[in-house]
């Protein structure tokens, strides 16, 4: 499958990285009210149309294994303020009393592959989802019957064929992206080859924004009906399966 590529150098930056793969709601750091007061968090995260609602992130980039004291230390804030789940995450692994401290609980002990293992499958979902969505504009703009062709000029076509021409294959590539193609070891776009999930889709989200604003350019003084534009979430609400097409990866949180 395509890796991820994250370079953690000190505690400030491996809080980045945390909050780069939770696509919901998320503050870094955070000051939370617990029963026993306010306490501050590394990362604290929200998702109100999700199972787990509520939830934090510990990170501790130590070059020594973590301790149970501060497992125990950390049950506490996630009980006290009604989290629905604590992951600590820990540069240099866990004593074997910190493992046993985080049995049976909820707070779930991780390194950073564990981590990034955990939330592959949602996190891929949802930028899937939000790259289409980005994405969705240029069905319109690439389409002859949706755009006024026979009102722009000559030079104005021009620019728009060589736009086409530009951007489609992108484009293309990004229509038919599901999840089975992210199980890849590597994909090709052009000239460019891409082995991480997040350099691919960044990618293709900077240039689908790039395209955007060029064809908005052309079509500025050219009305196109708005109502084209706004189909474009019913039709990404049935999405779902397709995304899923070929999956065989394990369902995570």
């Amino acid at each position: 499958m395509l890796q991820w590529i994250f370079h953690i150098f000190r505690c400030y930056t491996f809080r980045l990285q945390i909050v780069t793969v939770l696509l919901c709601t998320k503050q870094s750091p955070k000051t939370i009210q617990t029963v026993r007061g306010k306490v501050q968090v590394d990362v604290f995260a929200s998702a109100n149309t999700e199972l787990i609602q509520q939830f934090i992130c510990e990170c501790k980039c130590w070059s020594t294994p973590v301790s149970k004291e501060k497992v125990h230390a950390f049950r506490t804030v996630v009980n006290d303020s009604g989290s629905t789940l604590g992951i600590l995450i820990s540069k240099s692994g866990y004593q074997s009393g910190a493992i046993e401290a985080a049995h049976c609980s909820n707070v779930l002990l991780k390194d950073w592959d564990g981590f990034i293992a955990l939330i592959t499958n949602k996190w891929l979902f949802n930028k899937l989802i939000k790259l289409k969505r980005i994405a969705f504009p240029l069905s319109i703009y690439t389409d002859s019957l949706d755009i006024p062709w026979e009102k722009l000029n000559d030079k104005e076509r021009e620019i728009y064929n060589k736009l086409s021409s530009q951007f489609m294959q992108e484009y293309l590539f990004g229509f038919s992206l599901d999840l089975k193609v992210l199980q890849k070891e590597f994909v090709v776009i052009g000239n460019q080859r891409f082995e991480a999930c997040n350099d691919l889709l960044d990618y293709l989200e900077k240039r689908y924004i790039t395209a955007i604003k060029g064809y908005e350019d052309i079509f500025v003084n050219h009305k196109i009906d708005s109502y084209k534009f706004e189909r474009g979430g019913y039709m990404l609400s049935e999405l779902t399966d397709d995304l899923f097409n070929g999956w065989t990866g394990d369902d995570n949180i």
